[in-house]
């Protein structure tokens, strides 16, 4: 057993614990490696936690998708979440990423290169721990082995695992994180306390960006899970019970270490709530809890045991539903994925306040709306149309009448019209066969008169 062991004592519950098949010593130096925080809080206790007992959000509905078989080496580790749903999750000891879909069915990705003869710091085991995803759909797992084979590997979409760079043997790569934007991955290393930056390149360099005490064990385990946000990398650190903040510089050089909150015993790795800094966070623990912590630093209990964790390692979120994946490295007792539902409460304007995207994927919009949410969305666009609808035929019904009535009068008026014409037109022609019968009266006359005359002129002369 490695000698970092006697300086404190190994947890009655370490005692108790189920060998996996990689042999008795092995389960349980990994075990305390990756999730006791007996051992470090015995050398190193916290101070007493600040709480807040109003959270900001709340989890519901709390169910296991996916169990694990703790004998067969399936130690939950890491999580990266496909756009559909699903969760690629690294198992530990059995050196597998495997894909659970949302409804709980899985499948095996990859499996990393056996090595005849491991030497991983502390532990003596292959493990492979963190994990992300790019937009492309390659994975990026770290893998520790303690000689030449320890890396990064690349897991491409058809499943193709291929060592992508060289990391130190007697380092322990522990939680992986990437910046897109840069196209850089960053390595928190739990054993030499160190923060590794790696370009995303054809010649990818690989370059220690940040050191010092804050990121180191004090006995046994230090930088731990780390993150990407507004423009700073974040780590925890397992042994100090601390979250940390480190400001990246204009010429991408790492600034002045911050810590940004304290007393979170067995902290692990974590994720932030949509688009602001809040954190929710793995403390792996015999108790096991999932904590959200504020800005400010207080932090409250959302899930513990009791709603099935299991000394929960990592945590993400996509569209307002939470991901915990659980090694049981401590019990040995059901290692597995769970799944909760964040229910929005409302802000003081009377409107839900918005956790939906994911820490590494909030810019990701490829097709990477959940399939609920798509839902709610049609379906709120069909009741919006439905409505649109009823409206407009209501309008066309409106404009329908007017123009009825519109009709109706123009028909009416031109009737009317019609009707007095047709009566002037009568009364024109019952005038008009009088005058000339008048005029023609007129006219004999004269003829007569003038035919009288000329008559009498005419005996007259003669």
């Amino acid at each position: 057993m490695p000698r970092l062991f006697r300086t404190a004592p190994v947890p009655r519950t370490a005692r108790r614990l189920r060998t996996p098949r990689t042999g008795g010593a092995v389960g349980i130096a990994l075990a305390l490696l990756l999730s006791a925080p007996a051992a470090g809080a015995i050398a190193a206790p916290a101070p007493t936690p600040p709480t807040s007992p109003k959270p900001s959000l709340r989890l519901t509905n709390p169910r296991i998708v996916a169990h694990f078989n703790f004998d067969a080496g399936q130690t939950p580790e890491n999580i990266a979440l496909e756009p559909d749903g699903a969760a690629d999750v690294t198992l530990a000891l059995a050196r597998q990423v495997v894909r659970v879909d949302r409804h709980g069915a899985t499948r095996l990705l990859a499996t990393l290169p056996a090595v005849a003869n491991p030497q991983t710091p502390l532990v003596g085991a292959a493990v492979v721990s963190g994990i992300v995803r790019t937009k492309d759909g390659s994975l990026y797992v770290a893998y520790n082995t303690g000689t030449s084979e320890s890396g990064v590997y690349r897991i491409s979409p058809n499943g193709n695992v291929t060592k992508f760079v060289d990391l130190p043997a007697n380092g322990f790569a522990n939680g992986l994180a990437l910046d897109e934007q840069h196209k850089r991955l960053y390595v928190a290393d739990s054993v030499l306390g160190t923060v590794r930056r790696i370009s995303l390149a054809k010649q990818p360099e690989v370059t220690a960006w940040a050191t010092g005490a804050a990121l180191e064990p004090s006995t046994f385990i230090g930088a731990n899970g780390i993150k990407v946000r507004d423009n700073a990398v974040w780590v925890s650190n397992y042994d100090r019970g601390t979250l940390l903040r480190i400001p990246i510089e204009k010429n991408g050089a790492a600034g002045p270490i911050r810590t940004q909150a304290t007393g979170l015993t067995g902290i692990d790795d974590f994720a932030f709530a949509g688009q602001s800094t809040t954190v929710l966070a793995a403390l792996n623990t015999v108790d096991g809890e999932l904590v959200l912590i504020r800005p400010d630093g207080t932090h409250t209990v959302l899930l513990t045991r009791a709603d099935g964790l299991s000394g929960p390692t990592a945590v993400a979120i996509r569209h307002h539903r939470v991901y915990v994946t659980s090694g049981a490295f401590l019990t040995g007792i059901d290692p597995n994925l769970l799944i909760a539902d964040v229910a929005k409460p409302e802000t003081g304007d009377g409107k839900a306040e918005d956790h939906g995207k994911t820490e590494d994927n909030a810019k990701d919009e490829d097709p990477g709306r959940r399939e609920d949410h798509a839902k709610d969305e049609d379906h709120a666009k069909d009741a919006d149309h439905a409505r649109d609808e009823d409206q407009g035929g209501r309008e066309d019904q409106a404009r329908d009448e007017d123009h009825g009535r519109d009709q109706d009068q123009a028909r009416d008026e031109d009737h009317g019209r019609d009707q007095d014409q047709a009566r002037d037109e009568d009364q024109g022609r019952d005038q008009d066969p009088a005058d000339d019968q008048a005029g023609d009266d007129n006219g004999a006359d004269q003829d007569a008169d003038q035919d009288e005359d000329e008559g009498e002129d005419s005996r007259t002369r003669g």
